[in-house]
């Protein structure tokens, strides 16, 4: 079974995607590709909240960050969506054919109050792809720069109130605390990954101590 974690990531992987293709690429995107669906959403959204990113002229610095979406973001949420689901199949596979094996701790051997979440590690570690806390890493510091960046410059505008500054910041907010988080929580599982025997060398030392 999926994390949490891993649960939300899925989700927001998933949804990112259209949302890059209806709303924030549609001006790059040739006529022909451009729906009447993409018009509708984004006509809807500049004259709902008012972001002058949406506007002519666009900043060039934003353009470069639609930019990074296109050749960042959607690949690599392919990607995301992909390994994210592989890892879950491996997960079970693992769970079903190994729950006995020499490689897995046995469940029965560890403490009554860690024995599941211990073993849930465990298995989630062993079948994880490598790369998706590297990419969740480096995706969540893009998001979180960006995005920081917007929210700078929208409460630096002096042609919008400071009702319609706040609802953009709603927009752009959970982008800086998701970002935020994918960091923290990928550098755990590259700790984990690359340091699997710290924690437990650092108990085994306090207890020699």
């Amino acid at each position: 079974m999926l994390r949490k974690t891993d649960i939300a990531y899925l989700i927001f992987f998933t949804t990112h995607l259209p949302i890059i293709y209806l709303i924030d690429t549609a001006p790059l995107q040739p006529t022909w590709a451009v729906t009447s669906l993409s018009t509708t959403l984004r006509t809807f959204y500049v004259n709902t909240y008012r972001d002058k990113f949406f506007e002519s002229p666009t900043p060039a610095w934003f353009s470069a960050f639609i930019w990074m979406e296109v050749l960042y973001h959607v690949p690599a949420s392919l990607w995301a969506v992909w390994g994210l689901l592989k890892g879950e199949c491996s997960r079970a596979e693992l769970s079903a054919a190994q729950r006995g094996s020499a490689k897995l701790p046995s469940i029965e051997a560890l403490p009554n109050q860690t024995k599941s979440s211990e073993f849930a590690n465990h298995i989630s570690s062993a079948t994880e792809h490598p790369l998706i806390p590297v990419h969740i890493l480096i995706f969540g510091v893009q998001a979180f720069i960006t995005s920081l960046t917007c929210l700078v410059e929208v409460w630096a505008w002096e042609d919008r109130s400071t009702v319609e500054k706040q609802n953009i910041t709603a927009l752009y907010g959970p982008y800086v605390a998701l970002g935020a988080y994918m960091a923290i929580d990928s550098i755990l599982r590259l700790r984990a990954q690359l340091m699997p025997n710290s924690k437990a060398k650092a108990q085994t030392q306090l207890k020699r101590e």
